[in-house]
């Protein structure tokens, strides 16, 4: 099954193992908060997540450079902190696999992004300069 790496401002590190789930509450937008619509067809790698991908909590744990690519957002319903929900995490992971990046990063006050809604959490999506 795929993996999350998370890393907290404080050492801990948690591996998190997903269940299958729906993929339903996930929008990603370019950086100009335009919506981008991406299906699973029409990606080759389809369920095979890039199982890479890094969460982080905080930009100074960050230790690539890096390009910031896209916004995903969700409302999808979650139990206590997000990064415990197996449903919730495999769906974003679903969401984040048909996109070419190697990190997300998520962001706890998006309130300066155009389409800002507080009833979604947001992550900006990221990829390390090769």
């Amino acid at each position: 099954s795929a993996m999350f790496k998370v890393i907290f401002k404080t050492p801990l590190l948690f591996i998190l193992f997903f269940s299958c789930s729906s993929n339903g509450g996930f929008y990603i937008y370019d950086l100009n908060g335009k919506e981008i619509n991406l299906s699973y067809n029409s990606n080759r790698r389809g369920y095979n997540f890039n199982e890479n991908t890094t969460l982080y909590f905080d930009r100074s744990e960050i230790k690539e450079d890096y390009i910031e690519v896209n916004v995903i957002a969700s409302k999808q319903y979650y139990y206590g902190n997000f990064y415990f929900d197996k449903s919730f995490m495999n769906s974003l992971n679903k969401r984040s696999s048909l996109l070419d990046i190697d990190a997300l990063i998520f962001e706890e006050d998006f309130s300066m992004y155009p389409n800002y809604n507080k009833e979604f959490i947001y992550f900006t999506a990221i990829r390390y300069k090769k």
